[in-house]
């Protein structure tokens, strides 16, 4: 088990269009923690109008993960089954494990960039509230601050669009690819 211990806590709200994110800030990059381990995660969350079962439909069917998200899409919807996700313009694969799986409710994820030497957590769970669904993305046990904010960055783009498709049914993927030339979640979008 691994030992937690909060250096800092500073919840910060960061409203960028419908997506809004908290993070949760530990130990500076630089800062010594002497012994102790110390992670780092943020949570998004976004209100759709659309009702969860829907909504989870395009968490972990590969179709339709295909519409907001990854280019190519595999995964098995169940505790346990593979996923395989690659981005057009990039030859990484993002490959890992599904942790947590309730159907219409929570899809948890093992996560792995490439270009990242440690594996991460990623964790989708939806609340219901009449016509609404808020979707809260959690993403935990980043070992960087820098890794953390390439994250915070992507995640906020891919749950606008994926507000998106599914009240406007609008990608807004190819206007970020106008934009840079490595669409991959790894990367983030530069300020313009």
């Amino acid at each position: 088990m691994k030992a937690r211990v909060t250096a800092l806590m500073l919840l910060l709200l960061l409203a960028i269009g419908p997506a809004a994110a908290q993070h949760t800030k530990r130990a500076a990059k630089g800062e010594d923690t002497g012994p102790v381990s110390v992670t780092r995660s943020a949570t998004l969350r976004v209100t759709i109008s659309s009702d969860a079962v829907s909504i989870f439909g395009y968490l972990s069917n590969p179709r339709k993960l295909e519409l907001w998200f990854p280019d190519q899409a595999i995964i098995e919807p169940r505790l346990g089954g593979q996923y395989h996700f690659r981005w057009t313009g990039s030859e990484d694969m993002y490959t890992g494990v599904v942790t947590e799986f309730t159907s219409g409710n929570t899809l948890g994820l093992t996560w792995q960039p490439p270009s990242e030497p440690a594996a991460t957590n990623v964790r989708f769970k939806l609340f219901p509230q009449g016509g609404e669904t808020t979707v809260e993305l959690s993403h935990s046990d980043f070992v960087s601050s820098e890794a953390l904010e390439k994250a915070v960055a992507n995640w906020t783009f891919y749950l606008q669009n994926l507000k998106s498709v599914i009240e406007e049914g609008v990608d807004k993927r190819e206007q970020m690819r106008r934009k840079t030339t490595h669409p991959t979640p790894t990367r983030s979008k530069r300020s313009g």
